[in-house]
């Protein structure tokens, strides 16, 4: 009987141990009970959601297209169409502005005002030709810019981001510059850079996330020429009064929307915690402590 037990023994704890591990990574909620979470591959997270009690307030409605395939998801606010939402932030089609570029309608300029909605620190301002001066502006005045020679320019390193921008774009037929801090409008302006040389060519530019350019050649045009949209990271900011903190499960932290004067905030769950947030942050089951208990309670037991 004593050895009957030990062979038994194991395969009890392997049949336990799947089930322990599923436990552990089980997903918290990330929208509200009742409400849908996907739309097609896409999730959408509370604050946003399809219905009047699904999401936050109007700025997060989602219109899902499911009559296309595969199904289409929208920000309705913005009109902009959405590839991902991940934590604090969605990944939607931004528009590729462009000149004297052949078979090719320059897209629309980018406007966010009025919505919680702003572009990401991690956009990259992209200019792609030769001889060009990018320039964005907002209210008015001029945010960032940056200019793209004929010739190669570069003699030194600069970092953006932490990355070398001669790895993304040597100067020549490209150039790079960070994105402004919270931005709302995109509708920069393509200028010739030296009126004494030509001038002619494909002038292409864009805002896009930078783990996306990071991957891309950016210095050929022509790559671009037949894109109808680039990634582009949103981030947003929620109204405090309209959700609950709780101190010990999330780290927020806020600032002032120069626009608008509203103190803000942007949210997510403590180390130790997973989860949405704007929903509650729940504590991560440790796989290690619950595998040790439950094999050790599995060997205490007697036939």
């Amino acid at each position: 009987m004593e050895m009957a037990y030990k062979h038994f023994l194991s395969p009890i704890i392997l049949l336990l141990l799947p089930t322990l591990f599923q436990l552990a990574i089980a997903v918290a909620p990330i929208a509200k009970p009742g409400c849908q979470d996907h739309c097609g591959n896409i999730s959408t997270p509370y604050p946003f959601g399809t219905t009047k009690d699904c999401y936050l307030d109007e700025s997060f409605e989602i219109v899902c297209d499911e009559a296309a395939s595969p199904p289409r998801v929208f920000i309705r606010k913005t009109n902009m169409e959405v590839l991902n939402i991940g934590d604090g932030a969605a990944v939607v089609k931004g528009p590729i502005m462009s000149s004297n570029c052949s078979g090719r309608q320059s897209g629309p300029p980018a406007n966010l005002e009025g919505s919680p909605f702003f572009f990401s620190f991690s956009n990259l301002f992209i200019a792609v030709g030769c001889n060009i001066r990018a320039l964005l502006t907002e209210i008015g005045s001029q945010v960032s810019g940056c200019d793209s020679t004929c010739v190669s320019y570069y003699n030194h390193t600069t970092i953006i981001f932490g990355q070398e921008i001669n790895s993304l774009c040597s100067g020549k037929h490209c150039c790079v510059a960070r994105a402004p801090f919270r931005m709302q409008v995109f509708n920069p302006s393509l200028e010739t850079k030296n009126e004494s040389q030509d001038s002619s060519g494909c002038k292409l530019t864009f805002l896009a996330d930078q783990e996306w350019v990071a991957f891309s050649d950016i210095n050929n045009p022509q790559v671009f020429h037949d894109r109808e949209y680039v990634p582009v990271v949103l981030a947003w900011v929620m109204d405090y009064k309209l959700w609950k903190y709780d101190p010990k499960t999330m780290s927020c932290k806020y600032f002032l929307l120069q626009h608008s004067l509203t103190l803000a905030y942007e949210c997510s769950c403590r180390k130790g915690y997973e989860g949405n947030p704007y929903l509650g942050c729940v504590g991560k089951v440790n796989v290690q402590e619950k595998t040790l208990c439950c094999c050790l309670a599995v060997q205490q037991l007697r036939f």
